[in-house]
């Protein structure tokens, strides 16, 4: 058995270590998945559901195992229901994704609704406006408004030091736990949790 796997992302071929995930072998082929909770040196959880996409699978015959092909010979293949996370999924032989449907853009932009539910919408005002990944995906994934109005806003802690270099702001968690995950997984120091 080959320790390689093909499959299709978007259309391009690409050739990969079995064992990869969808979103590294997508940057392969220079499609950049968006994520917040995934880091390559992290176990993935799929907690932001930003890296949703539709993957298929060949279908194959259930009494010989054998692939079902189109009329043209290729595989037939079975999008099965709903969309998976890019950042959890391992490829398989065959696969065929696809990150830039309608279904999969109303997604992106309703989990980025979610995210901002529980984070300020003052990028003009934030130290790190201009340099922020959740403000480049909102620009380019976001409906530009939101449902959810609050009045009575609940303001908590600022800046807490988690260590000589890293801070957390209360105000601006997206709950992704990419922080609590690094602090327990790399840092082997678990301060913070959900």
């Amino acid at each position: 058995m080959s320790d390689l796997v093909n499959l299709t992302i978007d259309g391009i071929a690409v050739t990969v270590p079995k064992g990869t995930l969808v979103v590294d072998a997508a940057k392969r082929v220079g499609n950049d998945i968006p994520v917040f909770c995934y880091h390559p040196k992290m176990a993935p959880v799929g907690m932001c559901r930003m890296c949703l996409v539709e993957i298929g699978l060949p279908m194959r015959d259930r009494a010989t195992g054998e692939l079902i092909t189109n009329e043209d010979g290729s595989p037939k293949i079975n999008f099965g229901r709903g969309l998976q996370t890019g950042c959890t999924v391992q490829v398989s032989e065959g696969m065929v994704v696809r990150t830039t449907t309608q279904v999969v853009s109303e997604a992106r932009a309703d989990v980025v609704e979610f995210l901002l539910s529980s984070h300020p919408l003052d990028c003009p005002i934030c130290d790190k406006g201009g340099e922020c990944p959740l403000q480049n995906l909102t620009m380019r994934y976001g409906k530009g408004t939101s449902r959810m109005v609050y009045t009575d806003k609940i303001h908590l802690d600022k800046h807490v030091p988690l260590g000589e270099l890293i801070y957390l702001d209360r105000e601006r968690c997206i709950q992704c736990g990419r922080c609590v995950r690094f602090q327990d997984e790399i840092v082997a120091d678990p301060v913070i949790q959900f």
